[in-house]
C-alpha cells in the first residue's frame, strides 16, 4: 500500500502535523482570549482571559519548539549541531511549558479570589 515510503517518517510527519495543528489552535485561543473586551462586572474575567492567554501562547512556542526538535531528531540533522543546541531547545521547550502552566495557574487563581471577594 506504501511501498517506498519508511512508516517510521509517516509516522513522524502525522506526529508533527498534529503538533502543528495544536499549537495553531492554541495561538488561536489565546488571541480570542486576548481579545476580550466584554466587562463583567467590574472587567475581572476579561483581564483574567488576558493573563491566561499569554500562558497559551507560551505553551503553543512550547509545543512549536517540541516539533522542530522531533524533526530535526528524525531527518538526522540533530547529529550535525553542536551538542549544547540540542539540550538549549530541550531547555528552551520545557521552561514555555513550565511559564506558561505556571501563568494559567496563578491566573486563574487571582481571577478566581477576586471573583469570590465579589461575591462577598
Amino acid at each position: 500500500m506504501f511501498s517506498g515510503i519508511d512508516p517510521q517518517r509517516l509516522l513522524t510527519v502525522l506526529v508533527e502535523a498534529g503538533s502543528f495543528m495544536s499549537a495553531f489552535a492554541a495561538i488561536a485561543a489565546g488571541i480570542v482570549m486576548a481579545s476580550v473586551t466584554k466587562k463583567f462586572g467590574t472587567g475581572i474575567l476579561a483581564s483574567g482571559f488576558k493573563t491566561n492567554s499569554w500562558g497559551v501562547f507560551f505553551i503553543a512556542f512550547g509545543i512549536i519548539i517540541d516539533a522542530v526538535s522531533s524533526y530535526l531528531n528524525v531527518t538526522g540533522y540533530a547529529n550535525l549541531l553542536p551538542s549544547y543546541i540540542p539540550i538549549s531547545i530541550l531547555l528552551a521547550k520545557e521552561a514555555c511549558f513550565v511559564i506558561g502552566t505556571y501563568i494559567i495557574v496563578i491566573g486563574s487563581k487571582k481571577t478566581g479570589d477576586k471573583l469570590e471577594s465579589l461575591m462577598k
